[in-house]
């Protein structure tokens, strides 16, 4: 008897559906009649489906007067993006897309919710009245009362599932349930959307008391989709009350997609519009340009500049960037050739200029390098000698001149480097050659207590042999590799007539002594003739090195100036042991005059179960008359823990100084990051040299709301005088935080 009723019901569903035109509608229920007025009625486990939608009911009324379903008890209704809805009651048009739902719960495919006392479904336009917002699934009990950590709360929410936009009326914001702003109007992306869309974007209020007056600062950025691959943010700041000179600010974020690369422009203008007879309208500005191109194949260009109008100009309105705290903002221009001519062919075509950041006398002293352009020909070929061309022109000047540097100097360098490889007597062997031929004009350099000009050449030859001979022990995976080399350098000392623009005294390290030329740069030349020896060892995890020298030019300019005036050099090693959970490196830099380590530096990295701890120590060395004392010796400790709690961590990092033995600088931040929630708290403590002068604290709070953005406060620890001027400023915020 119950697979007749099944198949009665079968073939009930297949004569309903060809009668009301649904070979795409689709109803199956435990039961189903009709009633007087031939609307039918399905009871039991009632499914509608249509075109990848589905409505589940235990009572579904179909009203075939109006064409409708009438849903009396609680149902849910999957729409064909994969969104559900769920309502006490309601009803819905036969094509369903048109619904009334009472008590709507709206469940989006990204797991986000709109909950309200009643629903409107208008083709793909969802309005819900009295609704709230969501993207929490966390949740907080207050009391009898269980809500999201936050939610937004509208008289009507309008969800467009085609535009993909929510649009809120009378808009709050709920943090831990309790109100923390208000908007008439609010529009942001759904958490749906994919694409981009032009429109407003989330504002930012502030008020600042200073004093007995208070000043307002409110931004409207406005997005532009301007085109698949471009895009504009046009934010406008407008500041008033208080006495404020610049009532306007306007920011532009511009960036475009290139083929082989990308731009991005970004803009800042301060205005004067509000002032009575003013014949210039813009007070200050700053442009940062970031453009990146593969011409073709070969060709890559990328140019960065950064200007302003004024010398702290980016500081004031840009404060957490770090690249406004440098002395001074680069413009260069690159041009990267590859495989021009022949396989390994190389071109660097290099233009940078500076312009000076800092208001303070020592900017008279910053250069400006205008232009700077290095040019390599690329590595070439003869028989077994590889060689290269280098050309170098630079024309540095600056305000004043310096006791180590003139006002205005131009360079014009030539250099070819070559090396041979070959191997014999068991051992791997390199000749190495350098070339340099150097043109200098230089204006205003103190040379004793006058400002000389003059013009000089020089030829300096380089030149150095290296030998390996590496060995592996049988039966062991014990590898050793002795080195030795000799470095025969032109013996001319550095003239005082030319100034040090990019050359610096490197710290004397392994890498940097195998160097034909030790110093960083070109002004400088290494006037060495040395031997030097060392080996490396390696077993398993284990690694060490060891390198020294023998001079043999008694006016050794690299020598000298780190401190050695004797022929034996310092010894430098270090041991490293690196595992999947911990590294340990330790370097020492040993001085046989002295029989004393002028350096040592230890650091440790461990990675357990609660997060991964650094710790290093430095002890430097300094001479004094001939008597070595410390200089430097510090302790830096860092620690970063996992997630505990599901979404916390914590991260510490402490500098302290053990010869003022008192620290320097430490940070402590803690963040919580849910799916929806974000807070970070930071906070840095700096120490003054001077020990009367009270240590610098700086306190920072931010919120991050996944699909809105993230609000951070200005320095939280400061007088309460100060606090009077505590602002928030809006931002963007990476989803992928949200886990």
């Amino acid at each position: 008897m119950f697979q007749f009723f099944k198949i009665l019901f079968f073939f009930i569903c297949i004569f309903y559906t060809n009668i009301h035109h649904a070979s795409e509608i689709q109803l199956y229920a435990d039961s189903i009649s009709y009633d007087s007025e031939k609307n039918l009625i399905a009871k039991g486990n009632a499914k509608i489906i249509y075109d990848k939608q589905i409505i589940i009911s235990d009572l579904v009324i179909f009203n075939k007067k109006n064409n409708k379903y009438i849903l009396p008890l609680d149902f849910s209704f999957k729409d064909q993006k994969g969104n559900y809805y769920y309502g006490s009651s309601g009803e819905f048009s036969k094509d369903l897309k048109h619904a009334k739902i009472n008590d709507i719960k709206l469940l989006l495919n990204d797991g986000s919710r709109i909950v309200g006392k009643s629903g409107l479904r208008n083709n793909q336009i969802d309005i819900i009245s009295k609704g709230s917002y969501s993207p929490c699934i966390s949740r907080i009990q207050i009391k009898n009362f269980i809500c999201p950590i936050w939610q937004l709360d509208g008289e009507k929410i309008l969800h467009d599932n085609d535009k993909l936009f929510l649009y809120q009326k009378h808009a709050k914001m709920k943090v831990f349930n309790i109100p923390v702003f208000y908007l008439p109007y609010l529009v942001s992306p759904s958490p749906l959307r994919k694409e981009r869309k032009s429109g407003f974007l989330t504002p930012s209020m502030n008020f600042n008391f200073i004093n007995t007056k208070v000043t307002q600062s409110n931004s409207f950025p406005y997005y532009f989709n301007i085109d698949i691959d471009k895009e504009l943010t046009f934010t406008p700041v407008f500041n008033y009350g208080g006495g404020v000179d610049s009532s306007q600010r306007f920011l532009f974020d511009y960036n475009q997609l290139l083929s082989g690369g990308n731009l991005g422009i970004d803009i800042s203008a301060d205005t004067t519009f509000e002032r009575q007879n003013n014949n210039h309208w813009i007070k200050d500005a700053s442009i940062i340009t970031n453009y990146k191109q593969n011409l073709n194949e070969k060709f890559k260009l990328s140019i960065n500049s950064e200007f302003q109008t004024s010398q702290t100009y980016l500081n004031i309105t840009d404060p957490n960037n770090e690249i406004n705290y440098k002395t001074s903002l680069s413009s260069t221009l690159n041009l990267h050739g590859y495989n021009l001519h022949k396989f390994n062919d190389q071109l660097l075509l290099n233009i940078s200029s500076y312009q000076i950041t800092k208001s303070d006398e020592d900017n008279k002293t910053t250069p400006t390098a205008l232009p700077y352009i290095s040019y390599k020909s690329g590595i070439n070929y003869y028989k077994n000698i590889n060689y290269e061309n280098s050309y170098q022109f630079y024309n540095i000047f600056r305000d004043i001149s310096t006791t180590d540097h003139a006002q205005k100097q131009k360079k014009i360098s030539h250099m070819i480097n070559t090396q041979r490889t070959f191997y014999d007597f068991k051992s791997k062997l390199i000749l190495k050659t350098e070339l340099h031929n150097q043109y200098y004009q230089t204006e205003n350099k103190k040379i004793g207590s006058k400002d000389v000009s003059n013009d000089y050449y020089r030829i300096y030859p380089m030149s150095g042999l290296f030998i390996e001979t590496p060995m592996k022990l049988k039966n062991s995976d014990l590898f050793i590799n002795p080195k030795i080399f000799f470095i025969l350098n032109s013996g001319q000392s550095n003239s005082d007539r030319i100034s040090n623009e990019e050359s610096t005294n490197n710290i004397s390290s392994i890498s940097n002594e195998s160097k034909l030329n030790r110093y960083s740069g070109t002004d400088k030349l290494d006037n060495s003739k040395r031997l030097s020896y060392g080996f490396n060892i390696t077993k398993n995890k284990i690694q060490l090195n060891f390198l020294q020298s023998y001079e043999f030019t008694k006016n050794s300019n690299y020598q000298k100036e780190n401190g050695n005036d004797d022929y034996l050099s310092d010894a430098l090693a270090d041991i490293s042991y690196s595992s999947e959970k911990n590294n340990l490196k330790y370097e020492i830099r040993y001085d046989p005059d002295y029989n004393m380590l002028k350096t040592q530096y230890l650091s440790i990295t461990n990675n357990n179960l609660l997060g991964t701890i650094k710790a290093s120590y430095l002890n430097e060395k300094k001479e004094t008359n001939s008597i070595l004392s410390d200089a430097n010796e510090n302790i830096k400790i860092g620690f970063e823990s996992k997630k505990f709690m599901k979404f916390s961590k914590v991260k510490f990092d402490g500098f302290y100084d053990l010869i003022e033995d008192k620290p320097n600088e430490y940070n402590v931040a803690y963040s919580y990051f849910d799916e929806c929630f974000g807070i970070n708290l930071d906070l840095k403590r700096s120490f003054y040299k001077d020990g009367d002068l009270e240590p610098q604290d700086m306190l920072t709070l931010m919120f991050s709301f996944k699909n809105l953005g993230s609000y951070k406060s200005t320095n939280l620890a400061v007088s309460e005088t100060d606090k009077q001027d505590i602002q928030w400023e809006s931002g963007s915020i990476d989803s992928d935080l949200f886990k």
